[in-house]
């Protein structure tokens, strides 16, 4: 008889296991725990624990019935059969633990999921396979992601044949689950007794476990633990994990989250202060980021004596949320009296809506992406969840983003003007700039449809330059970046169709508002995208106090954020849409 088990670790240093001292301990306190919380009624004995011993690896095995669901051949017989019949199906679900040194791992069979989740090391898979990795020869199947920048929150993809781990951009994404198969050097090398041909490669899956896929029997089970004692003993790379989440709950509490909150109660003094120096985040809705971007109202939301929701105002325009928010704490609580400051916003949610329905919703500092510098490191506040960069990955972005701007040069003629902050204070003020120059029309503010196309449309003789502006290289490249994927995104979802009504609503637009369009017909401007080629362009300046350029001065500019949205939206871009351009607007 043979299985094809995920082998999963048990975090000893979770709370609620702190202080155990043997697995007896840990395993009761892990199903006990869990029994209660799941409201299964069984009582765990100590006593009904099984245990075998295998070369110093201790074996437990817990067995236990749970009733499942009532079974649908009841109702597809006739009652007079039924009446008298119990119809609850029962499932058998067990735990194996293997106790190896100083690790426990499990097995699961069943429903025991449910019961040693909240005990999971849940980046064991990964950080297992970290330690074995080859990226020059182990092969990518396919890989789910989370993205830390970008306009997904999410990803999953899937590889032809012979896609390498070096060939996978790293950048702006967490590795969640990946299938792959392992290099002849690392098979040959840790699991050679599971191959049956001398060429063999072996196939695996790792997330939160780790899983062969090959069945195997229990003898065989048991060598793939023992070798783990091995793997575990050598240094994980840091190719394919190049940031990692904080789990340090102490240091969270002690480091991380104050200096969120001094961050947001500072920002709070300084609503109405057109000169000040405000607190650099960027605002958007993970889960959905197009869905936040596009939707036609905001209703802000706080908690209510009676329990629930009250909406205390609504907005149009996304970007006016985080100032009403903290403007509604400082009416509730001042500027004196931060603990009700923080417990107010905790409570806060944003609700958006399109066509008079809500789209998406969740709490406001879920929305909050920003980076803090702490005791000398950099450290990305994502969804709430913290992470660190590592120093390789650091100097990583900082190679690949002179790269970027190197090598994508928008032409150094396509935007003539200087800003000068001091006299252009908006991004708006910068833009009317080429409102009366020929060969330019100036969309900015103009949003069709919840998308704003560009700020600027360039056009020459051969090619159609859009281009988004922003001053500085800071997180807000974050939010430019996504603004240039959505904008791409349903560029090329109109140029697709015959109609092409958003093009249509913006020379509408264009005209009502008198915006200068050297003339053009509707068709003159709907032609330009269909015969010229199509680039778009991030611009922006620098923001240090000297106006240098800044591919040339990457250390000078400590943005983690808008490096890796940088890297990331030219990425994608290239891939799935336009080309992207960068171009420095010069200050003086």
């Amino acid at each position: 008889m043979t299985q094809n088990p995920k082998i999963y670790r048990i975090d000893k240093s979770k709370r609620l296991l702190k202080g155990l001292k043997t697995s007896h301990e840990i395993i009761e306190r892990i199903i006990n725990t869990s029994n209660k919380k799941l409201g299964y009624k069984i009582n765990f004995n100590p006593n009904s624990l099984k245990e075998t011993t295998k070369d110093d690896v201790i074996y437990y095995l817990h067995l236990f019935s749970t009733s499942e669901i009532e079974s649908d051949w009841k109702d597809f017989l006739p009652t007079e059969l039924t009446s008298d019949s119990d119809f609850i199906q029962q499932k058998l679900s067990l735990i194996l633990f293997a106790e190896s040194e100083d690790q426990l791992f499990c097995l699961i069979g069943g429903n025991a999921y449910q019961i040693i989740v909240p005990f999971l090391d849940h980046s064991f898979g990964l950080n297992s396979y970290a330690r074995i990795m080859n990226p020059s020869e182990d092969e990518l199947a396919s890989i789910k992601s989370r993205g830390i920048t970008g306009a997904r929150a999410g990803l999953n993809e899937q590889f032809r044949d012979h896609y390498r781990i070096i060939d996978f951009i790293k950048f702006g994404k967490l590795p969640q689950e990946i299938h792959l198969r392992l290099s002849k050097e690392t098979t040959d090398l840790h699991f050679d007794f599971l191959k049956k041909k001398e060429d063999e490669r072996l196939q695996i899956y790792v997330g939160k476990s780790f899983k062969i896929k090959k069945s195997v029997d229990f003898d065989t089970l048991h060598r793939i633990i023992l070798e783990f004692r091995d793997i575990l003993q050598l240094a994980p790379s840091d190719y394919l994990s190049s940031y990692k989440e904080i789990k340090d709950d102490k240091f969270i509490e002690d480091n991380l989250r104050p200096e969120l909150i001094n961050n947001l109660y500072n920002d709070a003094g300084l609503l109405g202060r057109a000169d000040a120096r405000r607190f650099e985040h960027d605002f958007c809705n993970p889960n959905d980021i197009e869905k936040f971007y596009e939707a036609d109202e905001y209703r802000l939301k706080q908690k209510s004596d009676k329990g629930g929701y009250v909406t205390f105002n609504t907005v149009n325009d996304r970007r006016e949320i985080y100032d009403s928010v903290l403007r509604r704490a400082v009416e509730l609580f001042g500027n004196n009296d931060r603990f009700n400051f923080m417990v107010f916003l905790q409570g806060v949610r944003i609700t958006c809506y399109q066509n008079n329905e809500k789209s998406v919703g969740s709490s406001f500092l879920f929305h909050i992406t920003s980076e803090f510098s702490i005791q000398g490191q950099p450290y990305f506040l994502v969804d709430t969840k913290w992470y660190r960069l590592r120093d390789s990955f650091i100097e990583d972005l900082k190679i690949n983003t002179h790269h970027v701007l190197r090598t994508y040069r928008a032409p150094s003629n396509i935007l003539s003007e200087n800003w000068n902050k001091k006299i252009l204070k908006r991004e708006g003020d910068y833009n009317n700039l080429y409102d009366n120059k020929s060969g330019y029309v100036v969309i900015d503010t103009i949003i069709v449809d919840g998308v704003e196309l560009c700020d600027i449309l360039h056009y020459d003789d051969n090619n159609l330059y859009l281009i988004h502006v922003k001053y500085g290289f800071s997180s807000s490249i974050r939010e430019l970046s996504n603004q240039i994927m959505i904008s791409a995104r349903r560029l090329r979802e109109t140029l697709s169709s015959n109609k092409k009504e958003l093009l249509d609503k913006i020379y509408l637009q264009l005209r009502k508002k008198g915006r200068n369009i050297d003339a053009m017909s509707l068709e003159d401007f709907k032609e330009m995208f269909n015969t010229k080629k199509i680039n778009y362009v991030l611009a922006c300046t620098s923001q240090l106090s000297e106006d240098v350029l800044i591919e040339d001065n990457i250390e000078k500019f400590d943005s983690n954020i808008a490096r890796f949205s940088l890297i990331q939206c030219s990425g994608e871009m290239r891939a799935n849409y336009y080309d992207l351009l960068t171009y420095q607007i010069r200050r003086e």
